[in-house]
């Protein structure tokens, strides 16, 4: 399941510069004008940020306490994300852009670290750097309001997408 869930993240992370292709190359289908296949490429993400949020109870659970420092890392992928869209902008046509895909997603997913999806952040989540009792810098999504106190930097029902990458599950 932990495979299965860092390919839906590295997809989330990903999709947005086909999406960004998809206007630029005005993309169509039949009579669904550009601005229709946009919307419906579009919704992928949604919908796989969706089930990437339902499926984190099959991850395995750990938590953490007693951290002593925490950041905030909601700004810091921005400059990724326009990466992708400049790129994707710039890119001549639909063989390119297939190629530079899949070595964008290739090489997201074996750094195992881009699992920001902005989409998330539309779901009330934020991302932190977490310095652990141990001195271990791990990485966490979290729901909820921003952590501003240090007592809040205990995690309960965190689960693991790797060993430096957590996302807390509220339990319904």
């Amino acid at each position: 399941m932990n495979l299965l869930f860092r390919l839906l993240l590295t997809l989330n992370a990903t999709s947005w510069m086909v999406v960004v292709y998809a206007l630029k190359a005005e993309w169509t289908y039949k009579s669904i004008p550009v601005w229709g296949i946009a919307l419906l490429i579009l919704c992928i993400p949604i919908l796989l940020s969706t089930l990437s949020i339902r499926i984190t109870s099959k991850l395995g659970s750990d938590s953490i306490h007693g951290c002593s420092e925490c950041s905030l890392a909601d700004q810091e992928f921005l400059p990724v994300y326009l990466g992708y869209f400049f790129v994707s902008l710039s890119v001549p046509n639909d063989m390119t852009m297939s190629f530079l895909y899949v070595i964008v997603f290739i090489f997201t997913f074996i750094s195992q670290t881009q699992y920001f999806n902005p989409i998330f952040l539309l779901f009330g989540y934020h991302y932190y750097h977490v310095l652990t009792p141990q001195g271990t810098k791990v990485f966490i999504i979290a729901r909820g309001k921003v952590i501003r106190n240090k007592s809040y930097l205990d995690f309960d029902n965190l689960r693991r997408i790797n060993d430096t990458t957590y996302i807390v599950r509220k339990e319904q």
